[in-house]
Parts: C-alpha cells; structure tokens; sequence
C-alpha cells in the first residue's frame, strides 16, 4: 500500500529519493499551509543545518508530493524517532486537499542553524526544477540568510 508524502527539503530532488526510497512516484508539487521553512536542525553527520517546517499561521511551504511504498526506508533516511518525527499533515494539490505525511524536527535548536552551501543549493535546484512558485524561492534564500547570520557554534 502506497503512502503520501510531502517532501520540503532534499528530498524534493528525485534522485535523493530515487537512492533512499526506490519505487517512489512523484505525484506534483504540493502546499503545506500555515507553516514556514526553517533550519532548524543540527546535522549529526556534517553539524550543519537542515530543513523543518515550524507553524505558523500566515505562511505556506511548497515542496513535492510522492506516493512511497517503502515508508520503512524513508523512516530510517529521515531517522525517524530521534531526529525528525512522522507526522499526518494536509498538504493541497492544484488547489485540492490531500492527507500525507511529512517528517518534522523532533527537538529544534533554539537558533536557525546554517546550512552547508552544498545542502541549500541542492534545495534550491530541487525547487526551480520542479517548478515552485518563484516568491516562494525568494523565502528559501530569506531562511538561508537567516540561518548564516543567526546560527550559533555548537556548544
């Protein structure tokens, strides 16, 4: 049985989910709303920052919607448990409400963490090749900045 989920992130790039979930179809790009983008995560393997979706009322984030059948795969890609949580969100598809899942940070930094330059760009990619809305790009590089001027070393 096949699973929606919504990715906002790396995993927008179908090649990171062509290596991590195999037999994944992507269904189209996808809005989660009342929510913003953040980096709100320290990496365990390279401690820089990487994606969350945070509340908030007033603010959307756009990212691909796929249809997985390997949720076991994806639960471990994500470290599902420990550092992100699954979670049942509404995402909107050409304007028609879908149920899925996405994964958000389990215990966020208290400060936007910065991303590797690496990280971000394979974001952005993603975004301009799937065709996300250029104003919401426009927020993504807001969030990179964001991060490189307010994240603090680790402790």
């Amino acid at each position: 049985m096949s699973v929606a989920y919504f990715a906002y992130g790396a995993n927008m790039a179908q090649a990171v989910m062509d290596d991590h979930c195999p037999g994944n179809v992507a269904v189209g790009i996808a809005e989660l709303r009342q929510h913003r983008f953040a980096f709100s995560r320290r990496s365990v393997r390279t401690g820089t920052g990487v994606s969350d979706v945070v509340a908030d009322p007033a603010r959307s984030v756009w990212g691909v919607l796929y249809e997985v059948e390997d949720l076991a795969a994806l639960d471990a890609k994500e470290g599902a448990g420990w550092a992100y949580d699954r979670c049942d969100v509404t995402v909107f598809v050409d304007g028609r409400a879908r149920d899925a899942i996405t994964y958000k940070v389990t215990r966020p930094e208290p400060h936007p963490v910065a991303p590797s330059d690496e990280y971000i760009e394979g974001i952005l990619d993603a975004a301009r090749l799937r065709g996300l809305p250029g104003a919401y790009i426009e927020e993504l590089l807001r969030a990179w900045a964001e991060s490189a001027s307010s994240s603090r070393p680790p402790s």
